[in-house]
Order: C-alpha cells, then sequence, then structure tokens
C-alpha cells in the first residue's frame, strides 16, 4: 500500500526553509518552458520564490544554521564508525556555504531589478493581470527560440543558486537528525513533547484514507489524523491509526 511522507515545521524558520524548498522544486519542474502554461507556472512560482525570500530575510539564520551543521560535523568526527570522505566532503561544503553567505547581498535584490522581470511581477499578483492584451511583452518572449527562453530562464535561477544549495544543505542536516519510530494514533489523535525539535515528519499508509493536522510548537505538539467530507469538509477519525514519526 502507498505511503504518504508529511513534514510539519515546528518554528517560522523551518516554514521559510519549507516553502523556498518547494517553490525551487516548482520552478526547476517548469524550466522546460515548453509550452505556454509551463511558461506561466514558471513566472508565478519564480515571483512567488522572490516575494518569499524578500520578505523573510533568511540569510542570518542560514549562516547560524551552516555554522551548527559543521561544528555537529566535527563533532561526529571524533566517533570510528563515521566515514572520513563523506564528512570530509559535507565538511567542505559547509565551510564553502559559509564563506559565500558572508559575502552576498541580500538575496533576489538582483532579480527585484531587473527590467524585464519587474513589469510583469506586478501583473502575475493580480487575478487575470497576465493576459497578453496586458503584458504583450511576455507573449513576445514566448514567441522567441526555446533555447534562448531557457538559457535566460537558468540566468535568472542561478543568480539563486547560493539560497538553493544553502537550504538543502540544512534541511538534509536537520532531515537527518530524526529517525523513524512506529507509533499509533488511538482515536485518530496523537500528542507528545517536542524537546526543542524543529521539524516532524510523519510517515502513514494510504489504506487509512486520511491525513494529519499538526498544532504545536518547539515545546510541544499534537496530531490529530482527519477525512475528507463532503458535508462537512472534513471529519475526524475515531479508529487507532498506525504511522511512523521522526522527531528532527
Amino acid at each position: 500500500m502507498t505511503s504518504i511522507l508529511y513534514e510539519h515545521p515546528l518554528n517560522e524558520k523551518v516554514r521559510t526553509y519549507l516553502r523556498v524548498e518547494y517553490l525551487f522544486q516548482q520552478v526547476t519542474k517548469l524550466l522546460p518552458l515548453e509550452t505556454e502554461w509551463q511558461q506561466q507556472g514558471f513566472f508565478n512560482s519564480l515571483f512567488s520564490l522572490i516575494e518569499v525570500l524578500e520578505r523573510n530575510d533568511v540569510r542570518p539564520d542560514l549562516i547560524k544554521d551552516v555554522e551548527r551543521c559543521e561544528s555537529a560535523l566535527v563533532n561526529w568526527s571524533r566517533h570510528p564508525s563515521i566515514s572520513d570522505d563523506m564528512l570530509h566532503t559535507m565538511l567542505q561544503k559547509a565551510v564553502r556555504l559559509q564563506s559565500e553567505l558572508l559575502r552576498c547581498g541580500k538575496f533576489a535584490a538582483s532579480l527585484k531589478e531587473d527590467k524585464f522581470l519587474a513589469p510583469l511581477r506586478q501583473r502575475f499578483f493580480i487575478p487575470g493581470g497576465t493576459c497578453y492584451f496586458d503584458l504583450p511583452q511576455l507573449q513576445y518572449w514566448f514567441s522567441q527560440p526555446l533555447s534562448q527562453r531557457k538559457k535566460l530562464a537558468q540566468d535568472w535561477l542561478d543568480q539563486l543558486s547560493l539560497v538553493e544549495n544553502a537550504i538543502s544543505y540544512v534541511l538534509t542536516f536537520i532531515r537527518e537528525r530524526g529517525q523513524f519510530q512506529p507509533l499509533t494514533a488511538e482515536n485518530g489523535f496523537f500528542q507528545s513533547n517536542t524537546e526543542q525539535f524543529e521539524l516532524l515528519r510523519i510517515e502513514y499508509s494510504m489504506e487509512y484514507q486520511s491525513y494529519p493536522t499538526i498544532s504545536g510548537n518547539r515545546y510541544r505538539y499534537a496530531i490529530r489524523f482527519m477525512q475528507l467530507c463532503d458535508s462537512l469538509g472534513r471529519t475526524t477519525i475515531d479508529k487507532a491509526i498506525p504511522f511512523k514519526l521522526a522527531c528532527c
């Protein structure tokens, strides 16, 4: 039976990291730009990514988190079962990311001022504002050779590669901290203390036709499994749901 992996952040910093990761996944999937609708989706995701980075200054948090990763790796290097080659590679990446983060300016600043992107961005946040009679330059852009459009789109993403790499590195490190443990949500409900964890990862089977809703913070959390309901929108489950939980 197919299983679902659900992740829930326990602080605003990790919530922002996950949003940025999600938007990078979107723009990467839409990068082929082979259809008009892929193009529309690409710009929509790109502008959402710029908006998130503009509203949330993640650079100071990333610098601290990469430094924490480096310190943890140094401590792990004393353990005899740790692969020296893998550890050395991860340490090198942490040092490089720290150096680049310290030297760089505000993320997405150059894209925000781009003469082609700026007018488009204003219209993309208006419902229906991307019709070609409002943005004839977008229709013209789409008529350009595919190779030319893909190169320009990749150049835009390359300007965000540092934040993408840094967030990917930190989130991978956070995820690897937690080990999945089998648990049961009696009557579809489970709660516990978090011990100041940052991320919950829940794996459960599709056979129970449910999804988890989580409330809590870095000290305590509660999980309730719900079902979709035509008349009520959703409804609670009154049976035991086995699942696996990793606190990271």
